[in-house]
């Protein structure tokens, strides 16, 4: 079976700025900007493992480096539909196997929140999605 790849591109549902670093030894960084409500829970990654026929390989890796400091997140595996580009496009309709985080700011808590999430994104590569949460009420 061949591999197409581990997307490890963190996915949100609201995506306010977006910005890619490249850094040394194969990983990369990915620094993005959502808006929350309040004690809600919203996804905010997700990260999965497909080959050539959009099948489910394995569950990436989807590990916390920083912690929020004024919520949780989540890490559950869950169904989901991947969002590729190119040829790989055609799997965005088809609903595999991924690990989603989510998060959920405490209840009455509105401010600025951090976190880290690092996943791999090709063989031997790692990208540290790094969330900046703008929680409002």
């Amino acid at each position: 079976m061949k591999n197409l790849f581990v997307s490890a591109a963190l996915s949100l549902t609201a995506v306010l700025l977006s910005s890619c670093t490249t850094t040394s030894g194969g990983s990369r960084q990915h620094s993005l900007s959502v808006t929350v409500r309040s004690g809600v829970r919203t996804l905010v990654a997700k990260n999965w493992h497909i080959d050539d026929d959009c099948r489910h390989i394995d569950y990436p890796a989807m590990d916390v480096v920083e912690k929020p400091k004024h919520g949780r997140l989540e890490i559950v595996h869950e169904p989901l539909f991947p969002k590729l580009d190119g040829k790989t496009s055609k799997c965005e309709t088809v609903k595999t196997k991924g690990v989603v985080g989510y998060y959920t700011a405490d209840k009455g808590y509105t401010g600025i929140d951090r976190l880290v999430i690092r996943s791999p994104y090709e063989e031997g590569k790692t990208e540290d999605g790094v969330l900046s949460v703008k929680v409002v009420n």
